[in-house]
């Protein structure tokens, strides 16, 4: 696959704005629009730092507050940075928010725009993007693994150094412990499609180094319980995750006043899994009940994942008949991308997938979306060409409208901006 370069030379052909360069200037203004009111919204609705976000904000390079995994590794690192160049007494909290929403938005924006050809797609994807109310997630650190995902993914299709690639996709893989599930598989990928053997190579070792790089300290100031540790009780994330999730989807169905199933969760847990103390012993309990958990947490998966992109999710298999009808096959960007979507795979064996979870896939949902409509609208066979466009038209025109509808609520809601 020939991959783009970085970056374009411009082509000095012409002193005059041509309608291609106009198109290509509209989707930074619109990106700079966007993002100047989504930061309006987040700086005049400050949040309370609270749970998994009060943790990140205490990120140092001193025990027992140095980054790791199962606190989201990479965001700790930003927050870290964030520290020492912001002055004494600046909203910390604040400026991580919106750095997380810039980040976030600007590099799902450069991936798009190395995938879709038609600016106007561009257009409509930003939009997607900022009326999911997406920007203002109380958890920075999906919006940095997001960032980073779509960070790594572009720098690859833009035939970046292997040197940059390697290891934007070890930071992506330390920005959650699941996410090592989504970099390794992509590191193969793009090892086995490498232009050379020396690429590849070179792909590997800074990957690699960067973790080694990285997590050595940590396990030189913490200890060997430093990959997996989680909480003062020590417990590995799996084991941790697992409780609080289970005992959340079971006690709805509990009948009378029954404990808080995320500050107390053992009663739940020790009732249908006796004595387990590791995810090994839950999955092997009599019975297999392990299993229960993931049917309840699939379904409620697939809830999630409904209200999350709407219907988006009815355009799919409009595209896919086009597809199968006009003889398209997937390329090596939409494998990539594809290829991503392991990573949902923890959400329904160790938890249940939660909205803000799809953060990190909300970009690379709507580009594939977008890449397979790209491609049908290229087709010869109008019979085939025509309905699919108009069908999945129709439906992204409704999932826009939703979108908007429940933004509008949203911000119609907040106090301080009633008055808009």
């Amino acid at each position: 696959m020939q991959r783009a370069r970085l970056f374009t030379a411009w082509d000095g052909t012409s002193s005059l704005a041509s309608p291609q360069s106009l198109a290509r200037l509209g989707v930074p203004a619109l990106l700079a629009l966007l993002l100047f009111g989504a930061s309006a919204v987040i700086l005049q609705n400050p949040k309370v730092a609270i749970w998994d976000q009060a943790r990140l904000l205490e990120a140092r390079f001193e025990a027992p507050y140095y980054p790791a995994l199962p606190f989201a590794f990479t965001s700790q690192l930003i927050v870290i940075a964030l520290r020492a160049l912001l002055p004494a007494g600046a909203p910390l909290h604040e400026v991580l928010r919106l750095v997380a929403m810039a980040f976030w938005a600007g590099s799902a924006a450069w991936l798009a725009t190395a995938l879709l050809e038609r600016r106007a797609l561009v257009a409509v994807f930003l939009i997607l993007l900022f009326t999911s109310q997406y920007p203002f997630l109380w958890l920075s650190s999906e919006l940095i693994t997001g960032g980073f995902l779509c960070l790594a993914i572009g720098a690859w299709l833009r035939g970046a150094s292997p040197w940059i690639v390697g290891p934007l996709l070890a930071l992506l893989g330390l920005c959650k412990m699941e996410l090592l599930l989504v970099s390794v598989p992509l590191l193969a990928f793009w090892v086995h499609t490498s232009s050379s053997r020396r690429e590849g190579i070179a792909l590997v070792a800074s990957f690699a180094a960067t973790l080694v790089l990285l997590l050595l300290p940590g396990f030189v100031l913490v200890g060997p319980d430093y990959w997996i540790h989680y909480g003062a009780a020590g417990q590995g994330r799996g084991i941790a995750t697992f409780r609080q999730h289970f005992a959340a989807l079971v006690a709805p169905f509990q009948i009378g006043p029954a404990p808080n199933p995320w500050t107390d969760a053992e009663p739940y847990v020790e009732r249908v899994f006796p004595g387990a103390e590791s995810m090994l012993a839950v999955i092997t309990t009599g019975g297999l009940p392990y299993l229960d958990f993931v049917a309840l947490s699939t379904a409620r998966g697939l809830r999630k994942v409904g209200w999350v992109f709407g219907w988006g999710w009815l355009a799919l298999p409009v595209l896919a008949w086009g597809w199968r009808r006009g003889g398209l096959e997937l390329g090596e960007r939409e494998k990539a991308l594809l290829l991503t979507f392991v990573g949902c795979l923890p959400f329904v064996l160790f938890a249940y997938p939660h909205i803000r979870f799809f953060a990190r896939y909300y970009p690379i949902f709507w580009i594939l979306l977008f890449v397979a409509l790209e491609r049908i609208w290229r087709l010869d066979d109008a019979s085939v060409r025509n309905p699919c466009l108009r069908l999945a038209g129709l439906l992204v025109g409704l999932a826009l409208f939703q979108n908007a509808r429940r933004t509008a609520i949203g911000l119609a809601a907040a106090p301080h901006l009633q008055q808009y």
